[in-house]
C-alpha cells in the first residue's frame, strides 16, 4: 500500500507560485510504517496515473477552483482499485459532492493531520469510515 497525496490542477506550469502547504503537513503526518508518501502537485507536473495501483491510498485536497479536476482524479484512482480520500475546504463544506462526483471512499473534514494516521490504518484494514472529523 502506497500513499499518494495529490494537489489537482488542470494546467501544469513547471513552477509554483503558491505552494500548497497541506501536501507537506499531511506527508509529515503519515506514519513511517506506510512509507514516504508520493507527493504530486499538478501545478508543477501532471499526475502519472499509472503510478496508482490497487490497494494504494490517494489523498486529494480540493478547493472550489480545482474540485472538478480532483473529482476526475478520484474516479480514475478508484477505477484502479485505490482508496480515495478527499480533504480540503471544498470537501469539508460539501462532502456529499466528493462521494457523488469524485468516487470518494472517505472525506476528511477539518484538520486532516489530526486524523490521517487513523484514515491510513482503516484503509490498510480495508474498512475506511465515510467521514473523519
Amino acid at each position: 500500500m502506497r500513499v499518494h497525496l495529490i494537489n489537482p490542477s488542470d494546467m501544469s506550469f513547471g513552477i509554483g507560485v503558491i505552494t500548497p502547504r497541506w501536501l507537506y503537513v499531511i506527508a509529515a503526518a503519515t506514519p513511517s510504517r506506510f512509507g514516504d508518501p508520493i507527493v504530486v502537485d499538478e501545478i508543477l507536473a501532471p499526475l502519472a496515473s499509472a503510478s496508482i495501483e490497487s490497494g494504494d491510498v490517494v489523498g486529494i485536497g480540493i478547493h472550489t477552483g480545482n474540485a472538478l479536476r480532483g473529482y476526475e482524479i478520484g474516479r480514475m484512482a478508484r477505477e484502479r482499485g485505490a482508496f480515495v480520500i478527499f480533504g480540503g475546504i471544498h470537501a469539508t463544506l460539501y462532502p456529499e459532492e466528493a462521494f457523488r462526483l469524485g468516487a470518494a471512499h472517505a472525506v476528511v473534514k477539518g484538520d486532516g493531520d489530526v486524523v490521517w494516521s487513523t484514515v491510513l490504518a482503516d484503509c490498510a484494514a480495508g474498512n475506511p469510515r465515510q467521514l473523519y472529523v
